[in-house]
């Protein structure tokens, strides 16, 4: 299947399902066995969404073993916009006892027999200007030298169709949730149009909050200073109404603006 054909069938879906079928069916024409799509946008949560066709074992392996936090690979690529494989970053030493995180992961990935993968991130804005980060990551099973090669010669072109395959998926996911019949009138289609309440970083400072962190817990977290993260979290007090953060937790979680 050439680049064109794949873009081809690509716009010509119908279905997210239909979709998530077209790119396994492409995929496989590129030596790949499986891919994976993660959210990457909300760094705080233990497990963030994610769809593919990796199987229920592998995905209960990563969500189980909370590896999203150890993951070289899914950091690498909030700060990426290039695709890029795993063998392309270094594993972290193992200075103790007790084996880093990503090597744990490797070793894991290995025993799914996932021998490579590459890595493509996704950061775009929706039609009201939010910032959206995720990744999809297409799983290699065979020969490594093939990888190579393929890496070599077609991760351009995979990342060409992959925003073809993004830019669909967007569309269809945005489709479904449109309101059905005009019995709702126009509040469902305000609300869903509507600027998110918090900005992302009042978001992770208040879900932060929610699992028992100071200030200056956060701050470190978040690589900023404590000022600043206390900025955030009054700025988030302010939007929600707060009276104090504990108010402030208790709003945004029943609002839907954090998890927990």
């Amino acid at each position: 299947m050439h680049i064109e054909e794949s873009i081809s069938a690509i716009e010509a879906c119908e279905s997210y399902d239909e979709l998530r079928t077209t790119l396994q069916t492409i995929i496989e024409n590129y030596g790949f066995a499986a891919f994976n799509f993660m959210d990457t946008g909300h760094p705080h949560l233990d497990m963030p969404f994610t769809d593919g066709t990796s199987g229920k074992a592998w995905e209960a392996d990563y969500q189980g073993n909370r590896f999203v936090h150890s993951d070289l690979w899914v950091a690498s690529a909030r700060r990426s916009n290039m695709p890029f494989s795993w063998g392309s970053l270094a594993l972290p030493p193992q200075l103790g006892v007790r084996k880093p995180g990503a090597v744990k992961l490797m070793e894991a990935a290995a025993d799914h027999r996932w021998s490579e993968g590459l890595v493509i991130p996704f950061h775009f804005t929706d039609e009201i200007g939010r910032l959206y980060s995720c990744l999809v990551v297409l799983f290699w099973k065979d020969r490594l030298q093939r990888f190579m090669t393929t890496f070599k010669l077609k991760r351009h072109e995979l990342h060409v169709v992959m925003i073809y395959w993004m830019q669909r998926a967007v569309e269809l996911k945005r489709a479904d949730f449109r309101p059905r019949s005009s019995t709702f009138g126009g509040s469902a289609v305000r609300a869903a149009t509507e600027p998110a309440p918090l900005s992302d970083k009042e978001r992770e400072v208040v879900a932060w909050a929610a699992r028992g962190k100071t200030t200056s817990g956060t701050a470190d977290i978040m690589g900023v200073s404590e000022a600043t993260a206390e900025t955030h979290m009054r700025n988030a007090m302010r939007k929600l109404g707060a009276e104090n953060r504990t108010h402030a937790v208790a709003i945004a979680i029943y609002r839907g603006l954090i998890d927990i």
